[in-house]
Formats: C-alpha cells, structure tokens, sequence
C-alpha cells in the first residue's frame, strides 16, 4: 500500500463505521457532515475495503455508472437552488470511480479521496457498516491507515433492526405496495428458516464484535446502542470518543425512513426467537440496553 506524505501530513482521525446495517448509520453520518469539525464526502458507503477483499470492483462501479448517469440527467431538470449538493454528488461519485477502476491495489488513492478538501477539519469517515464483516486481517490494516483511526459499531435491537434490513431488501424489489407485506413475511421465514445468507451475516452482533475486538485496541473502538445515540447524551458520548466539539443534534431529523409497514406480534415472536443468541451475547457482553424489549421486538420503529 502506498502512503503519500500529503496525504499523512497532519492527518485527521479517521472513523469507519463497523455496522450495523440499519442501525441509524446514516443518522449518524447525516450528524457528522453538518458538524463543522468532520468532512466527509457526499458518498456515505464507499465500500473500497470489503470490494477490496472480494477481489472484485466490476458491480459497484457500474453501480456508481449508473447513479452518474442518473445525476447528470436530474440536473438538466432540477431547480437551480439543488444544484449545489446534486453537482457534489456527481463529482465524487465520478472521482470515486476513477479510484475504483484502476488496476490493483490504491489504498494510497483511496485515502487522497477520503481526505481531499479536508483542509483543517479534525475527522474524515467512511461509513460503510459491511466492513464490520471483514475478517480480522483486514480490519488491522485499516486500523493501521492514518495515525489516529476509530471505530464505532451501532447495535440496534436486533428484532427491529431485523425487520427494518426486511424492509430494505423488499423495497428494492420495486413490487406494488399491496404486494408489500406479503413478500416481507416470506422474506421473514426465509431467514428464519435458514435462508439469506447475507441478512444472517449482517444479524451476527457476536460475531462483528469479536472480530472487532481481536483486530482494534479497546481504546480506538466503542460500541453503542441505536436507541441511546439519537440523543442529546449519546450524541456527547461519541463526540468525546471522536475528540469532536459537541454540536447540538436535530434529534427530529429522519434519514432513510423504511416503508411503514409494522411488524406484528407473531412475526416479532418468531425473529426474537431466531435471534435469541444475539439478544443473550448483548446481554451477556454489556447489559441488555432498557429501550430493548428481548422477546417482543423492542421499538417497532418503521427506520
């Protein structure tokens, strides 16, 4: 890996955000780039290391091809007042396609675009939450990039953060909204019956934790509960984890709101009961946080 000296001269702390998926990440991102000290680019998940470990960047960029795409097409139309944040859009997204699309290893070039326009800020993040699935190896490299560099792992009632990640996936299926319910109950009992692969990943508080733990000092990570961030006192907590001036929270803001369908009774039953390790291992390794509702499904929240 290549580390250019401008690129280490006075660096900012680096934050990665190690899960989970939707566990108010994007709250919290949406927090960091209205903080005056942070800057972070306006692509929240730049995904380079897991791409990285897979040994393959061919699907993300022509994801980002398309999303240029469709940039370039909404400016022709959008009122001139949303240019501003559209036009930064385009530019990074642009800019982190070159980065993707060269040949091998560019770590050195990966950090440039992390960092670029940072000027004095004291913090620069990449919060894409599957990070928390790479193996322990590649966590201590990314622990390894900058001088000071920090993890934060957002746990999230595992039933609600389950139905929320139900949600997600449905939603992309672009079904009709009466088809919605019925294709997240199947969705449900496949994953509940030992299916998704990747939604039983993404459940694995234990096994995020603990790759965690072997990779990073104790000091330069820190896990906190979705349900006390978003406030006045969890937003203090990570500033002073971050070495961050405290900066009142919109703690009325929404980001990424899921489609609003609850989950019941039953269903709620029946994912607690898949995910009884993860609520035990919470229990066991900090105390089950008051907000949750072991069993019950917690806050049945529609983020």
């Amino acid at each position: 890996m290549k580390r250019r000296p401008e690129v280490l001269a006075s660096a900012p702390t680096l934050l990665f955000c190690a899960g989970a998926v939707k566990a108010g990440t994007s709250w919290f991102t949406d927090y960091l780039r209205r903080h005056p000290e942070c800057h972070l680019r306006s692509v929240k998940e730049l995904h380079y290391f897991d791409l990285l470990e897979a040994g393959s960047f061919g699907g993300r960029i022509r994801k980002l091809g398309r999303e240029i795409a469709a940039h370039e097409a909404e400016l022709v139309q959008a009122a001139p007042q949303s240019h501003g944040w559209r036009q930064r859009q385009l530019a990074d997204k642009r800019q982190l396609q070159a980065v993707l699309s060269a040949e091998g290893d560019q770590t050195g070039e990966y950090l440039e675009y992390l960092t670029a326009g940072a000027g004095g800020k004291r913090l620069v993040a990449d919060m894409t939450p599957e990070y928390g699935l790479l193996p322990v190896a590649a966590l201590r490299r990314l622990g390894g990039l900058l001088p000071d560099v920090r993890f934060v792992l957002i746990l999230r009632d595992p039933v609600t953060r389950l139905w929320s990640h139900i949600r997600m996936l449905v939603r992309r299926m672009a079904l009709p909204e009466a088809a919605f319910g019925a294709a997240c109950e199947a969705k449900l009992a496949e994953v509940c019956a030992g299916g998704a692969e990747d939604v039983t990943r993404r459940s694995d508080y234990r096994g995020i934790y603990q790759r965690l733990a072997e990779a990073v000092p104790e000091a330069r990570r820190k896990v906190v509960f979705y349900e006390q961030m978003i406030s006045e006192a969890g937003i203090r907590e990570m500033t002073g984890f971050l070495g961050l001036t405290y900066a009142p929270p919109d703690l009325a803001r929404r980001v990424h709101e899921g489609v609003a369908v609850a989950i019941s009774d039953a269903q709620a039953a029946r994912a607690a009961a898949w995910l009884t390790g993860q609520y035990a291992f919470v229990a066991e390794t900090f105390g089950t946080p008051p907000e949750w509702q072991a069993g019950a499904g917690g806050l049945r929240g529609v983020a």
